[in-house]
């Protein structure tokens, strides 16, 4: 896969011509104002995983992706609103650490059975985390629901580490690749 950068806080739109979208983590919490005033790239992203764009949406992309997401004074903007929600801060550090991700079903990149790594590190939480996936501690003593899958988009506030299971990272990007042989079909940005 050929990574193509862009910036939801200075460029209008998406790239043209990408098979895929990943949304890493970051601190959209940082930059509310200026993520909602640019009016076009949310708009932009949340066309193109309407008409069928593979997503991976971890932490602050997360964030992105939900319908508002509060500042530190407690101010709310708007974000791509594709997810149900809002993020809001909670002041403290939440679900802290290192984590097993157990899908509860059978989901388009994570097979019911597998299990994928990753962390979690965040001072702001959300009003829907999704419930998808079962979050284990290393020691097996806490567990939460958490990722959201909706369509071709797996998100959540889990930051993942793709090692842990190669085939996740496979299938996503298996699914970019279909989507490019179909042709972006509905896709104003695409092929």
């Amino acid at each position: 896969a050929e990574l193509v950068p862009f910036s939801p806080l200075t460029d209008e739109r998406l790239p043209e011509n990408i098979d895929g979208l990943y949304l890493g983590g970051g601190y959209p919490e940082l930059y509310e104002k200026q993520l909602s005033e640019n009016e076009i790239m949310p708009n932009s992203i949340k066309t193109a995983i309407q008409n069928g764009l593979p997503t991976v949406a971890e932490c602050g992309g997360f964030l992105y992706l939900k319908e508002e997401l509060e500042d530190g004074d407690g101010m709310m903007y708007p974000m791509t609103g594709f997810l149900k929600g809002r993020g809001y801060r909670t002041h403290t550090l939440g679900r802290f650490g290192y984590l097993t991700l157990e899908p509860k079903e059978e989901l388009l990149f994570l097979k019911r059975g597998e299990t994928i790594r990753g962390h979690e590190f965040h001072y702001w939480d959300c009003t829907e985390n999704g419930d998808c996936c079962l979050a284990v501690k290393p020691d097996g003593q806490r567990s939460w629901e958490c990722m959201e899958e909706k369509q071709q988009v797996f998100a959540g506030f889990a930051h993942i580490s793709y090692d842990s299971n190669p085939a996740f990272a496979k299938r996503f990007v298996g699914c970019c690749l279909e989507r490019r042989e179909k042709g972006n079909a509905g896709d104003d940005m695409g092929k």
